[in-house]
């Protein structure tokens, strides 16, 4: 029975490994495939630069608040008829927020702003997808003064 599958692609070479449960092999983690070559061509990839205008948006919501901070989730959704690939999200936060730690994204934290990429595994956002991050901070539960996602309004 396999209860976790991971796959990698490293320098064009895809390597998928799974996990059994109740196996006899001493080496639960076992290769299962492995392919070499060019890695494939998506569809139609996007550069997060270039995305069409209004193909992507982003909705921020607090989740939860306390006396001295809060937690916020940013949802990235492709509205577009092709996969993308990449995305930046740009908020602009009161200067009395502090962000003290993030999930689901490569951030870059500067005063007054929280600017939050794409990792490797959640790069591809199919048409029609969503992808969740969100981040932990200091102050006042606000809404950013404003918000960006490759570029365009949110």
């Amino acid at each position: 029975m396999i209860t976790a599958a991971v796959m990698t692609v490293v320098a064009g070479t895809m390597t998928v490994l799974y996990l059994t449960k109740g196996s006899n092999s001493p080496n639960p983690i076992s290769p299962v495939a492995r392919a070499s070559g060019p890695p494939p061509k998506s569809a139609a990839p996007s550069d997060p630069a270039t995305a069409k205008p209004g193909t992507v948006k982003a909705a921020y919501a607090v989740r939860s608040k306390w006396k001295d901070g809060f937690n916020a989730e940013v949802t990235v959704t492709n509205l577009g008829s092709q996969p993308l690939m990449g995305w930046m999200v740009q908020l602009d936060l009161p200067k009395t927020v502090d962000v003290t730690s993030t999930w689901g994204a490569t951030t870059q934290v500067l005063p007054g702003r929280l600017i939050m990429r794409s990792q490797a595994y959640n790069t591809y956002l199919e048409a029609g997808g969503a992808i969740r991050m969100g981040f932990e901070a200091k102050g006042d539960a606000a809404q950013p003064t404003s918000c960006s996602v490759n570029g365009s309004p949110c």
